[in-house]
């Protein structure tokens, strides 16, 4: 085996004993409207 495997091995076992550094995340979404151009009636597409 190369060292690339070996190195693979060794990250996934360091992740796997939970030595990893990722935030935890409550999982809630937080969407507040916006006003923009993007929500604008007067852009929105008309027949002609």
């Amino acid at each position: 085996m190369n060292n690339e495997i070996y190195a693979a091995i060794a990250m996934a076992l360091h992740d796997e004993q939970g030595y990893n550094m990722h935030d935890y995340e409550s999982g809630t979404l937080t969407i507040t409207p916006r006003n923009s151009e993007w929500a604008s009636k007067q852009a929105g597409m008309t027949n002609k």
